[in-house]
């Protein structure tokens, strides 16, 4: 596998960096006692019904996304790479075939004909599906393999996961768990998941977007970082889920908030999540007032505005679907670029892929070099939308289904009850003008300031002296500092 191609397609991505601007929605204060899971409001079939139309739309942004990432860096696609994605294909044109082929032959073709061409064609998925998942599930990624010894430090034990979705095992196999552990300066364990072709991926994403669907990578993931959480000697556990294993991450949180009570262990938890899938993601928030000092898992989001899979998870959950919960502050990049006329001709090159969020957000590991050293935008009236939505419902009971207008203050208070029993909705209305207030006092602020990526970052121990692309050998310094200026 070459090195030297990687890297200078790394710096270009880079560079691009200048041409992008970065937002941010802020978490809710109150949201989640005032707002109820999708999955208690309306029932499967209904839950299914309106989540088809969003997945089935972005199935042709997704597929030209693929062609257009094989097309734009055609030069550094490996072999191996370019054999799983081939395998993948086949796989995903059987399955399309058979789903196809079994309604027509049907009503053409006698039962005993049609048996045992069904059987071939079951038995080539079988063995398609065995070739491609062949490799380990997970693996961890020692940080001594890299050579140096002081990568791992003794001071605090910090424990990293990485969730990684449908698409780029092979990268996320190989290339990105050394990259990473520069970054990051500790041990990475890895999970991978099962990947069973686009159709089928796509339909088993569909039903876990709505359903309480468990996989045996979730299953994994649970058991490993709950057994890091109860040892005494790790100080933090961090994650990090690219796509749908934001759908592993979301079930992971459910269950750990019913095992542990709120407090010292699940307050080591940070979850970062990269064009997240899903369409909610909840947990028990809110501080109450026996114990103000009760801690919950920290969740921060990041995706690109052109992120096929972030415009039906975690964009449509917190922009549009304010009916649901969904916990966590948002990072929005959005792109600047403009196609010029020879790129016209080939399918639009968007960002989606882990490394993709990598070079933008953590360009050589350093957060000030990339698109988070740029004044970050406050999404004022998004945020406060949100918290109105989830106050709206716990005075009112209203459902809001991609509401576009603002309720006003006087809506809000003649819904509140009088008596001790409107204490509660009192408070709400204070945790709403914590969020303006909030929103007003960030103004001006950076993307790396007060963001828990960057401070996870400041957490290596040798970060000053380990970077992904050593600016001595990239070949342009004069590039690199212009991308960081």
């Amino acid at each position: 596998m070459a090195t030297a191609p990687v890297a200078s397609y790394e710096l270009l991505r880079r560079i691009d960096t200048k041409r992008m601007s970065i937002s941010l929605t802020l978490a809710l204060k109150d949201g989640a006692l005032g707002t109820t899971p999708l999955s208690h409001q309306q029932t499967a079939i209904s839950l299914l019904r309106a989540d088809v139309p969003y997945v089935a739309a972005a199935i042709p942004r997704i597929l030209t996304a693929g062609v257009a990432s094989l097309l734009h860096r055609w030069q550094q696609v490996t072999w191996n790479e370019l054999r799983e994605t081939t395998l993948y294909f086949l796989l995903s044109l059987l399955e399309l075939q058979l789903l196809l082929s079994i309604p027509l032959l049907c009503l053409v073709v006698p039962g005993l004909i049609l048996v045992p061409w069904l059987g071939l064609q079951i038995a080539l998925i079988w063995v398609l599906l065995r070739r491609i998942n062949s490799g380990r599930r997970s693996f961890k990624f020692a940080a001594d393999k890299l050579g140096d010894g002081d990568l791992s430090s003794e001071e605090e034990r910090f424990d990293w996961f990485i969730v990684g979705g449908l698409i780029h095992n092979n990268r996320l196999r190989q290339e990105l768990p050394p990259k990473l552990t520069k970054i990051f300066g500790h041990d990475m364990h890895v999970f991978l998941p099962q990947r069973l072709g686009f159709v089928f991926d796509t339909i088993l994403t569909l039903l876990r977007r709505n359903l309480d669907i468990s996989t045996a990578e979730s299953i994994a993931l649970y058991g490993a970082v709950r057994a890091s959480l109860l040892k005494p000697e790790t100080s933090g556990v961090r994650i990090l889920a690219h796509h749908t294993g934001a759908l592993d991450v979301s079930w992971l949180l459910a269950r750990l908030c019913a095992d542990f009570p709120p407090g010292k262990r699940l307050s080591k938890l940070q979850v970062f999540t990269f064009g997240a899938a899903s369409i909610e993601m909840t947990l028990p928030l809110g501080v109450s007032e026996d114990d103000p000092a009760i801690l919950y898992p920290l969740v921060t989001h990041f995706a690109f505005a052109d992120d096929p899979v972030a415009q039906i998870g975690v964009l449509l959950g917190i922009r549009q679907r304010l009916e649901g919960r969904f916990i966590g502050s948002l990072y929005t990049i959005h792109s600047m670029d403009t196609a010029s006329t020879k790129s016209r001709l080939l399918p639009r090159d968007r960002h989606y892929t882990l490394n993709d969020y990598l070079d933008a957000l953590l360009p050589g590991g350093d957060p000030r070099a990339g698109v988070l050293h740029q004044v970050c935008k406050i999404e004022r009236e998004l945020s406060e939308m949100r918290e109105l939505a989830a106050l709206a419902q716990s005075v009112t009971n209203e459902r809001l289904r991609t509401r576009r207008t603002r309720l006003s203050w006087n809506t809000i208070a003649n819904g509140v009850p009088d008596g001790s029993k409107g204490h509660d909705d009192m408070a709400r209305l204070f945790s709403l003008e914590e969020v303006r207030e909030r929103g007003k006092s960030l103004k001006g602020m950076r993307g790396f300031e007060n963001n828990p990526l960057a401070n996870a970052v400041n957490e290596n121990p040798v970060l000053s002296r380990h970077r992904v692309i050593d600016i001595e050998t990239a070949g342009d310094p004069e590039a690199i500092c212009n991308g960081i200026s």
